[in-house]
């Protein structure tokens, strides 16, 4: 067996022991999930389309335009269809901390409360 052969089956054993420990896990590659600590809005309804992932800390904010939402922040959010800022516009769905909503309506701006 030649050395390159070797070190070829030395590699493909050793990933075959670590059981694809070098693999990303499938949670953190799912375009349909948000990151824990996240505040996540989706172009589509049902958790589609494009992702906006944003860090978030209590304030209100723009939003980029989303159809279906994610809340895993320690926060409770209220979504918004907004027309000046904040408080202004149509409130679509308040959020607990670990919950979503995959039709809530157009939503372009937050409002962010600590508890």
């Amino acid at each position: 067996m030649s050395i390159l052969k070797k070190g070829v089956t030395t590699v493909a054993l050793a990933g075959a022991l670590l059981g694809g420990s070098f693999a990303t896990p499938a949670a953190a590659a799912d375009p349909n999930t948000c990151p824990k600590g996240k505040v996540c809005g989706w172009t589509g309804k049902n958790r589609t389309g494009t992702r906006t992932v944003e860090t978030v800390t209590p304030g209100c904010y723009p939003f980029k335009t989303a159809r279906s939402v994610s809340n895993q922040t320690k926060y409770r959010i209220e979504f918004w269809d907004i027309t000046l800022g904040c408080g202004a516009g149509t409130k679509r769905v308040t959020l607990k901390p670990g919950t979503y909503s995959d039709n809530p309506g157009v939503i372009d701006g937050i409002a962010v409360y600590a508890k």
